[in-house]
């Protein structure tokens, strides 16, 4: 089938513009029914990630590919250092696998982006979440998860996810603070995160849902684990074909410092 090389890397694509849930192993719930979630940290902290990514297709049209064809998985490492404290917010430079130089930020307590943009061979030069799909979207969670909140909790979250010029999905969503409970001894908030999306795919109509939990640090702020599940379908050619990209995103805990 013609269309198939394209096919997977356009796929690779989406899965790179973030979505992400569900996790292993987190224990014991407190009694804590209210929390308030910011961005607090100290000069010098470390957080490193590991992010593993799989798409993998099926559908009428996919029926002629192998089984390795109609799977492919990507594995990136990125870390976030805290450079200075501000009394409102935090200064970070973010290095990773995929980037091109290292990405500098300011964020205030509630994860909105004062400044982000790209540092290559001296030069800063301005960008946008969409630019960093694998960063973007996570501190654009972050965003979403801050605040107060109370247990049982749950409020609405919208946002277009684009990745030119192929990909483009209004998501709407929701998300819920389900309970404080302990990841790897830190005490945590969870959060249940989902959502549905019509957008387009190449100029066919796409489908996508998503679910998941995030784990979020109570005394930092930072997420510590993630793990997504988002299904979609599209059409090629007239047939149909349904897409499931899943995204664990984990903290490489040997490669961190102060947390």
């Amino acid at each position: 089938m013609a269309v198939a090389p394209a096919l997977r890397v356009a796929l690779l694509c989406v899965i790179l513009a973030g979505c992400s849930f569900i996790s292993s192993d987190s224990g014991g719930t407190e009694s804590d029914r209210e929390v308030r979630v910011e961005a607090a940290a100290t000069p010098g902290m470390r957080v490193s990630y590991r992010v593993r990514t799989t798409a993998t297709l099926s559908g009428v049209a996919v029926r002629f590919l192998t089984e390795s064809q109609k799977t492919a998985t990507t594995s990136q490492r990125y870390a976030v250092d805290v450079t200075s404290i501000e009394a409102t917010s935090l200064n970070v430079r973010i290095t990773g696998d995929s980037l091109q130089g290292a990405v500098i930020a300011r964020f205030g307590k509630d994860w909105t982006a004062q400044k982000f943009g790209l540092e290559n061979e001296g030069k800063y030069s301005d960008a946008d979440f969409v630019s960093f799909p694998i960063l973007g979207e996570a501190f654009q969670v972050a965003r979403n998860l801050a605040g107060k909140w109370t247990v049982g909790e749950t409020r609405p979250w919208e946002r277009t996810m684009t990745l030119p010029p192929l990909v483009s999905v209004k998501m709407r969503g929701k998300t819920t603070f389900k309970r404080v409970t302990k990841l790897a001894g830190r005490r945590v908030a969870e959060f249940d995160y989902s959502a549905t999306g019509d957008g387009e795919y190449a100029a066919s109509a796409l489908q996508m849902k998503l679910a998941g939990l995030y784990w979020v640090d109570l005394v930092t702020g930072f997420m510590l684990e993630s793990k997504t599940t988002a299904t979609g379908q599209f059409t090629q050619s007239g047939e149909p074909i349904q897409m499931e990209l899943k995204e664990e995103r984990t903290l490489n805990r040997t490669d961190s410092v102060g947390i």
